[in-house]
């Protein structure tokens, strides 16, 4: 996975991790390997939001993370750590950020899914998401679509239809809404209409009823 538009610190001292760390540059937009002499100083003075910051508590425990916390309450961490009483230790002075922590050993692929993990859950802290079912959920005004808490992208045409119905949830879409927010007032007719509702129907398995001779309501998933 590349996190082209992700700035990232890595914080640790442990030579095998550096050598992966290198070797995964060029995933990140921005990746930095500090150690906890320049990390501090460095976090505070550079001009870029980072954000994630992986920190190896083996050679972090005795360094708070108040500094940070004051300049960006909101700041998200993974840390690293060999046992888990060090995490325990660390846990009680450490108030703020959004984090998680994985125990050595641990494979650079670990570290990626949790970044990714870390990232989507930030993202979707700041969406409005409504469920249209049990896995579907769906952010009206970003237009942006979620399976299985993954982003998922539609052909144009559903893409449309989905937003459509969901933005009427409850209500009757009419034949005519269809033609002119999907359609775009292009020539149809209500055979290829009621065919792309039919597909986006059974691809999620979605509540429409047909409103004989007007249209659809997609109903509230309950």
């Amino acid at each position: 996975m590349n996190f082209k538009y992700l700035n990232a610190f890595f914080v640790t001292n442990d030579k095998n991790l550096i050598e992966k760390t290198r070797k995964n540059r060029d995933k990140f937009k921005n990746l930095y390997i500090l150690n906890e002499q320049n990390f501090i100083n460095t976090y505070l003075n550079i001009n870029l939001a980072i954000d994630i910051i992986v920190i190896d508590l083996d050679i972090f425990l005795n360094t708070d993370l108040d500094n940070i916390l004051s300049f960006k309450s909101s700041q998200q961490f993974l840390f690293l750590a060999s046992k888990r009483q060090i995490y325990l230790k660390f846990l009680n002075k450490f108030n703020g950020g959004n984090s998680a922590v994985l125990f050595k050993p641990i494979k650079f692929s670990a570290i990626i899914d949790n970044i990714s993990l870390l990232i989507l859950n930030q993202a979707k802290s700041s969406l409005n998401l409504v469920n249209l079912t049990k896995n579907l959920e769906i952010d009206i005004e970003k237009q942006r679509i979620f399976l299985n808490k993954n982003e998922i992208f539609l052909t144009p045409m559903l893409h449309k239809l989905l937003i459509l119905l969901s933005q009427n949830l409850g209500k009757l879409v009419t034949f005519e809404m269809l033609e002119t927010f999907v359609y775009e007032n292009n020539t149809t007719n209500r055979v290829i209409i009621q065919n792309l509702v039919g597909n986006l129907k059974r691809k999620f398995q979605l509540n429409i009823k047909n409103i004989y001779a007007k249209g659809y309501v997609l109903e509230k998933f309950d």
